[in-house]
């Protein structure tokens, strides 16, 4: 693994009153588990922890992770895929025996507040001491990871909603990288009271087929699409999530109603506003600067100069649409042309 995909860290944590300064790094870079936390070290004394990140869950129709079933598959949900900040709680080990368990997002090993957005204080408002508590059992208990979408109109991306803020559970991991399956997602969150995202459809028992789920992924998302209208700019839902489980694993593949899709993922052709915006929300959740330079070298690192450098000037004017519209900046004429070397 490329040591580029990594950044040293040195972040502060307080927990029941105490500061521990953790050191170590973050992955940063798509991969199969973006935000991933090695902590070295814990007030300089050594320690070996991982934290999970959590993957980018890829389309059916992507390359690298296609659509298949795995061996003796026993339920399919297709849930409802938020719009928001991605929220992760895992248990981390300190030196006095204590356990603590805070959230952080894949960029920010200690969740804080920038000038872009006001995350911490988003979290804050969104997570109350009991279900705080609430979390931290499970995450205590079950040794996982609970991953949650930070949603609404207080915390917003591309989709608008009525719902001013919400934190909603999607996934939970164990170990390193091992999903569970959705049932036992939904058996913790009914359990500990902890809000979760929408199951719009359950398929079970099996036999599942592959033709199947990829038809009712596609009709879910169709639907959705009526309720979108892209020509205004007005979107109303992300897309779904199809939740693949077998006894013991779960596995995740996303639909996107058409408006939604990212096309230059799958066919390189045409970099689309939306895609645009879904990177610039990228780098504010992982706390970095927005600049259109910072921009540009994302979605090269992504898609390729080639492609980034034939549409540089298209990708400009959706960044100062959305710096307008969203944070009320003007242009500033010096920061409009970013030379390709």
């Amino acid at each position: 693994m490329s040591k580029s995909n990594w950044r040293s860290f040195k972040a502060s944590l307080e927990h029941k009153g105490k500061i521990y300064i953790l050191k170590g790094r973050i992955h940063l870079r798509c991969s199969v588990f973006p935000g991933e936390v090695e902590v070295i070290s814990i007030n300089d004394i050594p320690t070996n922890q991982v934290l999970p990140g959590m993957p980018e869950i890829p389309y059916t129709t992507t390359l690298s992770h296609p659509f298949s079933l795995p061996a003796k598959p026993i339920a399919a949900s297709f849930t409802l895929k938020m719009d928001g900040t991605a929220i992760l709680f895992s248990p981390l080990s300190l030196p006095d025996g204590e356990v603590a368990v805070f959230p952080r997002t894949r960029g920010m090993v200690i969740i804080q507040d920038t000038k872009w957005r006001a995350l911490r204080t988003l979290v804050e408002q969104a997570l109350d001491d009991k279900l705080h508590q609430r979390i931290t059992a499970v995450c205590r208990q079950q040794n996982a990871t609970l991953v949650f979408e930070l949603w609404g109109a207080n915390n917003q991306h591309t989709v608008q909603y009525d719902t001013l803020l919400r934190l909603s559970l999607h996934t939970m991991i164990k170990g390193r990288n091992a999903l569970q399956p959705w049932r036992l997602v939904k058996q913790v969150a009914k359990a500990y009271s902890i809000p979760i995202v929408d199951e719009l459809v359950r398929v079970a028992p099996s036999p599942l087929r592959e033709q199947t789920l990829l038809q009712m992924g596609q009709k879910l998302v169709i639907e959705q699409e009526n309720e979108n209208n892209p020509q205004m700019g007005l979107y109303r839902y992300e897309g779904v999530v199809l939740n693949i489980e077998t006894q013991s694993r779960g596995w995740q593949w996303k639909f996107k109603p058409r408006s939604m899709e990212e096309y230059h993922r799958l066919a390189r052709v045409k970099i689309m506003p939306v895609t645009v915006f879904h990177l610039l929300w990228k780098l504010v959740d992982r706390g970095e600067e927005v600049s259109l330079a910072a921009l540009l070298e994302t979605m090269i690192k992504e898609y390729g100069h080639e492609a980034v450098s034939q549409q540089q000037s298209a990708i400009a004017r959706h960044y100062w649409f959305w710096l307008s519209k969203y944070y009320d900046m003007t242009v500033s004429p010096e920061d409009v042309t970013v030379r390709f070397s």
